[in-house]
């Protein structure tokens, strides 16, 4: 029986792990700790009961285990016992599900059970490069040759925190107070910032190797839901009938003829994308689609990659 621990279960992130692992690995003993800075225990749900959530100390050894989630929202102390763990090269697999960063010159960004090996390092692919991945799936046969992504993200991304904070921006702005508390430095309440994309650039690089990558982000001032915008460019003209049925076709994919919106990006399951717009040439195709990142680029993405394990 294979034996997982997931360190930070309550997180946004860590919750939806326990759902999707409990339901895609039911014989897998699953273990929780937490990292944060106190001693207490704390709550957890698995299975509809109440589970004790112990800190992660000097006792547990994760080397114990076959697979390694991190889900953390924040840094802490705490964190250097994995650091050490890594550090001694152990065999157990580790997947960076964080939202903090900290782990990606470790991890390698993945998809699917085909990244899975021993001792693997992987962090679950942006949400938006997940969305591109089926979209390209379904098209492959017509040869792209380029793709751009337009990031969108809430500010789920930083976690929890992140949430609360944006209620908080949004009420003292109005009220005409100056915003008190920021997130990841920016005012995301009623606003939108462009950030770097380079990051998303060297993910989708390493993943599609075969094609001409560019790509932008932006924080945008929602809770949760992440706005893929895709344009892929192919070696001739695509018919857009042509297109629409390969793309009705692919497993995991639905085409929505009514507009989507960001309100209920987390009860809708798979990758929803808006109807395929061809350029003038027809050697592009443009669409967008609205993805719940904790669950697409997140916990499910992290299930499917550990269907390389050999559990079901």
């Amino acid at each position: 029986m294979p034996r997982f621990a997931i360190l930070d279960p309550l997180t946004l992130m860590g919750q939806g792990l326990i759902t999707e692992l409990e339901l895609s690995f039911p014989e897998a003993e699953l273990d929780l700790f937490h990292t944060a800075e106190d001693d207490e225990h704390q709550i957890a749900e698995i299975g509809g009961q109440a589970a004790m959530v112990p800190p992660l100390d000097e006792g547990a050894s994760l080397s114990e285990y076959d697979v390694v989630i991190l889900a953390a929202d924040r840094t802490s102390p705490r964190l250097k016992m994995l650091e050490q763990a890594l550090e001694d090269e152990g065999e157990f697999i580790f997947i960076d599900a964080s939202s903090l960063g900290h782990y990606r010159h470790l991890t390698s960004p993945a998809l699917n059970a085909d990244a899975m090996t021993s001792g693997a390092r992987l962090c679950p692919a942006n949400p938006t490069i997940v969305v591109a991945d089926c979209v390209l799936r379904a098209l492959a046969a017509f040869e792209p040759t380029a793709l751009t992504i337009a990031a969108i993200e809430p500010v789920s991304i930083y976690g929890k925190e992140a949430v609360t904070t944006l209620a908080h921006q949004a009420a003292q702005r109005l009220q005409g107070d100056t915003v008190s508390e920021k997130i990841n430095k920016n005012i995301a309440a009623f606003n939108m910032t462009a950030v770097s994309g380079a990051e998303l650039v060297k993910e989708a690089s390493s993943l599609f190797p075969d094609l001409e990558v560019a790509a932008t982000r932006t924080l945008g001032g929602c809770f949760h839901g992440h706005l893929a915008i895709l344009s892929l460019t192919f070696a001739a003209p695509l018919p857009l009938k042509t297109a629409i049925r390969a793309l009705k076709k692919a497993p995991g994919l639905s085409i929505k003829k009514s507009s989507l919106s960001v309100d209920g990006a987390s009860d809708r399951e798979g990758v929803c994308v808006t109807q395929v717009e061809p350029s003038s040439g027809g050697q592009m195709l443009t669409l967008q689609a609205i993805v719940d990142g904790l669950q697409i680029g997140g916990a499910g993405t992290v299930a499917a990659i550990l269907k390389g394990f050999g559990v079901s």
